[in-house]
């Protein structure tokens, strides 16, 4: 076994760990030497598809929404981050800031936050285009057990 198939095999460990720990379901295989990704699809405890991907020197979370990227060879807390942003998403305790443009039906950026007190701290910014595009709508999701999308509002 060569070094880029046991980074394969952790990363797929790491997966599963994740999805068990959340009791998900998690499907697909594509596997190269370099790339591994498998989807948590919609289920009871999880209101977004998230693709979990492992990338050479990256572990990332995406979905339709926002994609967040945590890079092994310039952090050595990154995979510790991946683990805690998964959890947070699952668990509810992270919610999604979404900004919209005017008649978009996704958003172009996205505020991973965590409560902190009285105010939302921002642990992960994503954009799609520039970050100070114009913004027509923002929307505030959280993720819940409950068998629809729980928006919390209109920020």
């Amino acid at each position: 076994m060569d070094f880029s198939d046991w980074h394969a095999a952790r990363a797929r460990a790491l997966f599963t760990v994740l999805a068990e720990r959340h009791n998900l379901r998690m499907r697909g295989a594509d596997a190269g030497p370099d790339y591994l990704e498998l989807e948590l699809p919609v289920q009871y405890g999880l209101r977004i598809a998230l693709r979990l991907v492992w990338a050479r020197d990256t572990l990332s979370i995406r979905s339709d929404l926002f994609a967040a990227h945590f890079y092994l060879d310039a952090d050595p807390e990154a995979e510790t981050r991946f683990i805690e942003t998964l959890d947070g998403l699952v668990h509810g305790d992270i919610r999604l800031h979404l900004f919209y443009w005017p008649r978009a039906k996704r958003p172009y950026k996205a505020l991973l936050q965590r409560p902190a007190g009285e105010e939302w701290r921002t642990v992960y910014t994503w954009f799609r285009w520039l970050p100070w595009s114009p913004v027509a709508r923002e929307e505030v999701w959280v993720n819940s057990r409950a068998p629809h999308l729980h928006v919390v509002g209109h920020a």
